[in-house]
């Protein structure tokens, strides 16, 4: 990727997890995961591509759970203010 990444900070007695090709310091070992598949698509293996897709997999499942309980929320609202208009308008 082109963009600039962004600086960690990673106390000395917590553990970081570092990319092997550019040395990125990570919190979670899922974030390193998901940095290898999409910065270093070309250097990964079988096992961290199949790594890559399970993390990946998993966070657009957690992304679409996400949507549709802001959805929910957001239709709840609508229909709270619709039914307060009614009564008290």
């Amino acid at each position: 990727m082109s963009e600039q990444s962004p600086v960690v900070n990673v106390p000395d007695d917590a553990s970081a997890h570092r990319c092997p090709y550019c040395d990125r310091a990570f919190h979670e070992e899922r974030h390193r995961t998901l940095h290898k598949g999409l910065d270093h698509p070309d250097r990964i293996d079988d096992a961290e591509r199949e790594a890559f897709q399970d993390a990946y997999r998993g966070e657009t499942d957690d992304i679409k759970v996400f949507r549709m309980k802001v959805l929910g929320s957001l239709v709840a609202l609508y229909f709270l203010l619709l039914f307060a208009y009614m009564v008290l308008g």
